[in-house]
């Protein structure tokens, strides 16, 4: 099974101990063969042969032996044992060397076996994700999540951007005050001229704030209702930005806000957008 190929692995398919044995009865078979048949050949070499397990001598011998196979019957059958024994040595090798083979490409193997679990996985996860998001409506994804702060961070820094030191309402075209509409007589008492020798800064009016306040309080409710998208160093320092955007830590002015909206988006990972689109330069090479 896949977890069987996962975690216990694969069996050996030759027994290493019963080959180590089959090594050491056919080194035995052969030198007492040797002692036998060439008593006055010198030990050491007696012994090499015996180590090396080269039957080249009984090879031969079992040639000769053939030619007299009436006599030599007894000696032929000793010689096929030793044979028999060599092509047995010789198996259980060709057997250790299969498995030391399949045991470098066991890696490709565990691949093979755990490719239809990861496809299932995905695939009920997908499943289950659709479900839970778009059937059940039981909350947002993280994407979506992300994209809503990253909306509302942008209505902040749209109306921190417009009252950012405004321009004067232009003059009425007929010189007249009647031909001021009411809505941008409110405008112009609303956002006076203001200088940063004047007030230190401009800030916003108590209707501006109040917005403000509201696009606040979203982004709070947003981080604690979806809290697991938010990793907890996040949570800390967004909520601390929150608060110094507020004016909780302090008055603040237009332009102290807009710096903080702007370290906002260059520190936080789910602020920041990455276009999927063509890049400039294969745009301009592709008008070429």
């Amino acid at each position: 099974s896949i977890y069987g190929e996962l975690v216990k692995g694969k069996p050996d398919v030759t027994d290493k101990k019963a080959r180590l044995e089959a090594i050491t009865t056919l080194k035995n078979m052969i030198g007492s063969w040797l002692d036998e048949t060439f008593p006055a050949m010198n030990e050491s070499e007696k012994i090499h042969i015996a180590d090396a397990m080269d039957i080249s001598l009984v090879e031969k011998a079992k040639e000769e032996s053939i030619k007299r196979s009436v006599f030599e019957i007894n000696n032929i059958v000793r010689l096929s044992m030793i044979e028999m024994q060599f092509i047995k040595k010789e198996l259980m090798s060709a057997l250790v060397a299969m498995d030391e083979l399949m045991s470098s490409n066991e890696i490709n193997a565990k691949i093979a076996a755990m490719t239809p679990a990861l496809i299932l996985l995905y695939g009920t996860r997908s499943i289950f994700r659709f479900c839970y998001y778009a059937l059940l409506k039981f909350g947002k994804s993280r994407e979506e999540t992300f994209q809503t702060f990253r909306h509302t961070i942008l209505d902040i820094e749209r109306l921190l951007t417009m009252r950012d030191n405004p321009p004067d309402a232009p003059p009425p075209l007929s010189g007249s005050l009647p031909s001021v509409t009411p809505r941008l007589r409110r405008s112009v008492n609303r956002h006076p001229v203001t200088t940063a020798e004047s007030r230190g800064g401009n800030v916003l009016d108590s209707n501006d704030l109040g917005m403000l306040m509201l696009h606040i309080h979203e982004c709070r409710k947003l981080l604690w209702e979806d809290r697991r998208r938010f990793s907890s160093t996040e949570l800390r320092n967004v909520t601390e930005d929150l608060a110094e955007l507020a004016g909780e830590r302090g008055p603040v002015s237009v332009q102290q806000q807009l710096a903080i909206i702007a370290r906002m988006c260059r520190t936080y990972s789910f602020l920041k957008v990455i276009s999927t689109g063509h890049s400039f330069d294969f745009a301009f090479r592709s008008s070429l």
